[in-house]
């Protein structure tokens, strides 16, 4: 063997580097395609099989005015075998004409919910409500087979990168959705989807490669999962071409460029699974049809009473059924001092200044005439203690330009988080993305007020930043925190040695702390 590599060898060299440099460009190409970055691994990771079975139907069955029939079929293989799914598919009694469909998805610790796919079919949608694949520790009742579902395989990121639990997950929705287009009381082209916490990290991820669905509801589910989640030491703890992997492969944040059909985002202010920064972060990288609803102190419990937003949302795309109403924060500003006559003074009358105890936040709405209801919600303090804010309201004024909220200055000491949300007499409600409100002092001493652009990371605002008199915080400023003036301080980074001693020594008189807190 070592005889024929020298002859070889010594052949190539006698021959030119013309064949060694052909065979170089060879291996280099085979290992760029066999990298974890190529979009060819990419798709076949992701590629769905055709089933290797037709579905199985096993017992069938009424309850109520619904028909449920219990079903197994077949999805993706893991280890060899191919998984087998159960689900109940669950249709209203004596139809009239074919139904839209939504498959239903539980989260990491659920299963299929008969009670659930019953409501949902009393709802006039055709669904099927899955257990997803495998078992785990928290799902021993599972149906279905396959690999299970922990956290050890939906973080999975190790050189079989086939195995993570995602891939199985969404192959077996994607599986759903056909049987499901393929009922003959079903409309294929009204089909969608709800997926909660795990299942609305699904949700994304399937609305990213499934053109069949036309409406979407994501509950708590998020992209950019190792920035802000209940796993940060899990991902923390994984090596740097582990952590590249997951980005690269599974993040959902990969699909938001790609959703297909409209999709509701649902998540609870306080929900400690999927941090409120990155569902933001998330939501606004979607390009397509899109709409928000955040549910203040909820942390990752779902209720039933919330269930009427999403059921409006599948109503409004699927059956055609009303609009969602829209609001928009529009810039704020604050009343110039009123005057008024003094009563306890003589002639001449003196006219006193009192200034406004109050900074102005307008919105914009689209209808008026069926307006529920209009508050602007606040938590004080800044963004961070996500699970732990106690969230409270302010009612909506209204004048001659419009409706508008009174934010009173005693709340922001120095630093509020708010959003406004709107209910229309349908019920359909519609949040604006949350951002932050806080008190600053110029380096002049100047006392004033700026509001940050929707919050996407733990810890930070991002730029641009406004302020009261609509200028805007630039990149070469920072604002530190002082305790002594409850204020910010705006700063600039652009300062000579001996300018940045003499601010030093300034910072460490107020006792100021959280350098950068706000912007890099």
């Amino acid at each position: 063997m070592s005889q024929r590599f020298y002859c070889y060898k010594a052949k190539m060299e006698t021959s030119g580097s013309i064949a060694a440099v052909s065979i170089w460009i060879f291996l280099f190409i085979s290992s760029m395609l066999s990298s974890p970055c190529s979009p060819l691994d990419f798709k076949e990771l992701w590629r769905l099989t055709s089933p290797e079975a037709a579905p199985r139907i096993g017992r069938s069955y009424v309850q109520g005015s619904v028909k449920v029939r219990e079903i197994y079929y077949p999805s993706r293989s893991y280890k060899g075998k191919p998984s087998i799914i159960f689900g109940y598919y669950c249709v209203p009694l004596f139809l009239k004409e074919r139904l839209p469909a939504i498959l239903i998805s539980h989260g990491g610790g659920g299963g299929a919910s008969l009670p659930t796919g019953l409501r949902w079919a009393k709802y006039g949608y055709a669904n099927l409500i899955i257990d997803l694949p495998g078992k785990g520790k928290q799902r021993g009742g599972s149906r279905s087979t396959g690999p299970d579902m922990d956290v050890e395989s939906l973080l999975y990121t190790g050189q079989e990168l086939e195995n993570n639990y995602l891939f199985h997950s969404v192959a077996a929705i994607r599986h759903g959705i056909g049987f499901l287009a393929n009922q003959p009381e079903v409309d294929p082209d009204r089909l969608g989807m709800i997926g909660l916490s795990w299942g609305g990290v699904n949700s994304i991820l399937t609305n990213g490669q499934e053109p069949r669905l036309k409406a979407v509801v994501n509950v708590f589910g998020a992209g950019f999962i190792p920035e802000g989640c209940t796993w940060m030491d899990q991902f923390t703890r994984k090596l740097p071409d582990e952590l590249k992997r997951w980005n690269a492969f599974l993040d959902p944040s990969r699909f938001l460029a790609t959703q297909h059909a409209p999709i509701l985002f649902i998540t609870g202010t306080n929900d400690h699974c999927y941090y409120l920064p990155t569902f933001q972060k998330s939501f606004l990288k979607i390009n397509g049809e899109k709409q928000l609803y955040l549910i203040p102190n909820l942390r990752h419990q779902f209720y039933q009473r919330d269930e009427a937003v999403a059921l409006a949302w599948l109503d409004g795309k699927l059956k055609k059924k009303g609009i969602f109403p829209e609001v928009t924060i529009l810039p704020f500003y604050q009343k110039p001092a009123n005057f008024m006559v003094s009563k306890e003074l003589t002639a001449p009358e003196v006219r006193l200044a009192r200034a406004p105890d109050h900074l102005i936040v307008p919105v914009m709405v689209d209808s008026v005439a069926d307006i529920k209801n209009l508050r602007l919600y606040y938590s004080q303090g800044g963004p961070n203690q996500w699970t732990i804010k106690k969230w409270q309201s302010l009612a909506a004024d209204r004048d001659e330009n419009g409706y508008y909220f009174k934010v009173p200055h005693r709340l922001i000491d120095p630093e509020i988080l708010f959003f406004a949300s709107i209910t229309n007499v349908e019920n359909r409600t519609t949040s604006t993305l949350v951002r932050s409100l806080f008190k600053m002092t110029m380096e002049n001493g100047e006392q004033s007020y700026a509001v940050s652009p929707p919050i996407t990371r733990t810890f930070k605002h991002d730029l641009p930043m406004i302020m009261l008199n609509g200028e805007k915080i630039r990149s070469n400023e920072y604002l530190v925190y002082s305790p002594k003036s409850k204020s910010y301080l705006l700063l600039s980074k652009k300062m000579k040695r001996a300018e940045r001693s003499i601010v030093r020594k300034w910072l460490i008189s107020l006792k100021v702390w959280q350098i950068g807190r706000l912007a890099r």
